[in-house]
């Protein structure tokens, strides 16, 4: 498998039935306030967090800051 040099995959584990919300891997996420970003600066929505939305397209609310994975 190739290196790739972008994080932009959400990760999923059947076994625990986890998932990592995209904010994870997100240059826009806060460094200082877990849960806050550029985007959302009162709080990021739950169908954000849950991942029901990955926010790679316009959110209501988004001040239209959307997903940009962090460069490796």
């Amino acid at each position: 498998m190739a290196e790739d040099k972008h994080v932009d995959r959400f990760v999923a584990d059947e076994g625990l039935r986890s998932v990592t919300p995209p904010c994870a891997t997100c240059v826009h996420r806060s460094q200082k306030a877990p849960g806050y970003c550029l985007a959302f600066p009162d709080g990021i929505p739950e169908e954000i967090l849950s991942c029901k939305n990955d926010h790679r397209k316009p959110f209501r609310g988004d001040h239209g800051i959307q997903y940009e994975s962090i460069k490796l």
